[in-house]
């Protein structure tokens, strides 16, 4: 079934692609460049049918190994920068001094819920800012988060990461906040929570972070006052750890 859904989506993209290549008359390029966006939304959709799939199915496994912790945030950072500067978004990064650079787990599933987390963030979020923080969890911190009810067993084998993604758009309604894991579901809360999506994104995440370990819930006080996610994900610490470098990475609008 991976194959037969995926195959034929790469090869509308692949000669979507190649299409816009030759010459064209304006409308012929818009109507292939509206052909190759919405191909490549469908390829995400299917991708995460499948995915979700695998989860349920129990056949999904992680891929552990070492990988640049600090990297990962850069690198959705970097992607998702282009869609903040056209929304003249203020994002920020800041890396604890405390979090280490290389860690071990599954580097592809954690920056699968990056991007997921901090692209909802940006997509709801009309003007002002949207903010990564990450740091080692620390038991008296989720107190006073009140978070929900975790159990962090201290090791020198491992460490629990901590993100918290925070901006300053549309927010949610407490009512809402229960229902946002469930797969297929989309919330209307707000004028600008009405969105093509499939409702899919934050139930992967809640599914990959069970599966490691992790947990996710959001806070929020209501809908046009923003939104925090917070993260918790238990990752093995790589001894001989490289010197941290640029711990806080800021893009912040320009002034017109």
């Amino acid at each position: 079934m991976n194959h037969e859904m995926r195959t034929p989506m790469k090869a509308v993209i692949a000669l979507s692609s190649l299409l816009l290549e030759i010459e064209l008359t304006p409308e012929q390029r818009v109507m292939i460049e509206t052909v190759l966006k919405n191909s490549n939304l469908l390829a995400a959709l299917i991708n995460d049918v499948l995915e979700l799939s695998r989860l349920e199915d129990g056949s999904l496994e992680l891929d552990i190994r070492t990988f640049n912790l600090h990297g990962i945030f850069r690198e959705v950072l970097n992607m998702i920068k282009p869609i903040t500067a056209v929304k003249k978004l203020s994002l920020t990064l800041m890396l604890s001094p405390d979090l280490p650079v290389v860690a071990v787990g599954d580097e592809k599933r954690l920056m699968q819920i990056m991007l997921n987390v901090v692209g909802n963030a940006v997509k709801f979020t009309k003007e002002g800012y949207v903010s990564v923080i990450a740091s080692v969890a620390k038991a008296e911190s989720l107190r006073e988060w009140q978070a929900p009810e975790i159990f962090m067993v201290s090791s020198d084998s491992h460490f629990h990461l901590c993100v918290q993604v925070k901006d300053s758009g549309c927010g949610i309604s407490p009512q809402e906040i229960p229902h946002l894991f469930t797969k297929f579901t989309q919330l209307r809360s707000g004028q600008n929570r009405s969105n093509d999506g499939a409702g899919l994104g934050l139930a992967l995440c809640k599914r990959f972070l069970n599966l490691m370990e992790g947990h996710i819930w959001v806070d929020s006080d209501g809908t046009d006052k923003g939104c925090t996610v917070t993260i918790i994900v238990k990752l093995g610490i790589c001894e001989g750890q490289p010197e941290p470098s640029n711990l806080q990475v800021v893009s912040r609008p320009r002034l017109s």
